[in-house]
C-alpha cells in the first residue's frame, strides 16, 4: 500500500454501516472526508445547503454599518456583523501600510482569514444580502500590533460563538460551533511565529442529521479505528523521542473518550458497535514522519463525526461534549501539522 492518500468516495450519512470506517478503512468511507481507504463509488455533486441560524451571537468586535439609515438589519444580517468586521480587519492588514512587512506566509495566512470570515458572514446572513462593510483603518500601527488586534477579536469571537452554539440546536449548533473552533484556531495561527498552511476556503457539504444514538454509535466506530491507528503509529516512533509520549497520551485520551461514549450507549440499552479485527490505514506508518501524518489525517477525518453529534445532541450537556470533542480533534490535528480549515466539523 502506497504512502500517498487513497481515493475519496462519498456515502451519505443515511447509508452508514459498521463497515464504514474513517481514517482507517475497510470499505467505502463516509461523509466525503479525505484520506479514507475503501472501495470506489461514484461521487454525487451536491450543492452546499444554506443554514439560517435561529440564534445570533453577541455584539461585533468592530462596528458595522446598517444597510440603510431607516431600515434595521435582519437578525441574520446582524448576526453576520462580527464576521464582516473580522474580514474587514484582515483586509486592512493586507492593504494598509503593514502590508510591506508581511512575509509570504503571513500574507497567505491573512488572506485565508479574510476569505474565511467573508464566507462565514455569507453563510450566516444567507439568503439576505450583506451590507457593505466600512473600511477599517489601522493608522500607524505596526504589523505585530495589527496582528495582536486581530488575534484578540478572533479570541473574543470564539468565546461568543461557543455560547451561541451551546444554546442552539441542530445545524445551527454545528454552524456556530464550527465558527467558534475556527476562530480559536485562527487566533492561535495569528499568534504563531511560524504561520501554518491553510486549505482553500471552499464550501461545506450538506449534513443529513442522524438520531443522537446513531451519531454516537458512528463516533464509537471511528474511535475504534483511531485506537488501532494510534497503535500502528506509535510502533514506528522513536522510543526516546518527543513524539512518542505525546502520541501515547493522546491514545489514552481516545480510549477514555470512546469508553465514555460506550457507557452513554449502554445507559440507553442500545447496541454498542464492536471493533473490527483490523483496519487498513490511509498512510502506512513506516517511520516517525509517516506515523505523525497518519495521526494528523485520522484526527482531521474524525471532525465531521464530532459535527454529526453536535447536530444531533439533544441536551446542552451532550452538546458541550460534542463541541469539546470537535475542538480537541481540531487542536490535535493542528499539532501534527494539519492546515487551517474554514469549516471545522463539516465535510468539505
Amino acid at each position: 500500500m502506497a504512502e500517498s492518500d487513497l481515493p475519496v468516495t462519498v456515502v451519505q450519512p443515511a447509508q452508514l454501516t459498521r463497515r464504514m470506517i474513517i481514517g482507517l478503512g475497510l470499505a467505502a468511507p463516509t461523509l466525503t472526508v479525505p484520506w479514507l481507504a475503501g472501495c470506489s463509488s461514484s461521487t454525487p455533486q451536491i450543492d452546499t445547503p444554506v443554514v439560517k441560524p435561529s440564534t445570533a451571537p453577541e455584539s461585533s468586535p468592530a462596528s458595522s454599518p446598517s444597510p440603510t439609515a431607516n431600515t434595521p438589519p435582519s437578525p441574520s444580517v446582524a448576526a453576520a456583523a462580527p464576521e464582516q468586521a473580522l474580514a474587514a480587519l484582515a483586509t486592512a492588514i493586507l492593504v494598509g501600510p503593514q502590508r510591506k512587512q508581511l512575509s509570504k506566509d503571513r500574507r497567505n495566512l491573512v488572506t485565508f482569514l479574510r476569505n474565511a470570515h467573508t464566507a462565514h458572514a455569507r453563510a450566516i446572513a444567507s439568503p439576505n444580502p450583506l451590507p457593505s462593510q466600512a473600511p477599517v483603518k489601522l493608522g500607524g500601527q505596526s504589523l505585530n500590533s495589527s496582528l495582536a488586534l486581530l488575534m484578540r477579536h478572533e479570541t473574543a469571537a470564539a468565546s461568543r460563538y461557543r455560547r451561541t452554539a451551546l444554546q442552539a440546536k441542530g445545524s445551527d449548533a454545528l454552524l456556530w460551533g464550527s465558527l467558534s473552533v475556527a476562530a480559536g484556531s485562527f487566533a492561535a495561527a495569528a499568534r504563531s511565529g511560524n504561520p501554518p498552511p491553510s486549505r482553500p476556503v471552499g464550501n461545506r457539504q450538506p449534513v443529513e442529521p442522524l438520531s443522537e444514538v446513531a451519531a454516537v454509535q458512528e463516533l464509537v466506530r471511528q474511535l475504534h479505528a483511531m485506537v488501532y491507528g494510534y497503535q500502528l503509529a506509535i510502533g514506528k516512533m522513536k522510543v526516546l523521542g518527543k513524539q512518542r509520549p505525546r502520541a501515547e497520551h493522546e491514545l489514552l485520551g481516545q480510549r477514555i473518550f470512546r469508553d465514555r461514549l460506550i457507557a452513554w450507549l449502554r445507559r440507553r440499552s442500545v447496541e454498542v458497535p464492536a471493533a473490527e479485527p483490523a483496519y487498513v490505514p490511509s498512510v502506512v506508518p513506516r517511520n516517525q514522519a509517516t506515523a505523525g501524518k497518519l495521526i494528523m489525517q485520522m484526527q482531521t477525518a474524525l471532525q465531521p463525526f464530532c459535527g454529526l453529534w453536535l447536530v444531533a445532541a439533544a441536551s446542552r450537556a451532550d452538546r458541550q461534549q460534542a463541541f469539546t470533542a470537535l475542538a480537541a480533534a481540531v487542536k490535535t490535528a493542528r499539532s501534527w501539522g494539519a492546515p487551517l480549515s474554514a469549516w471545522p466539523g463539516w465535510s468539505s
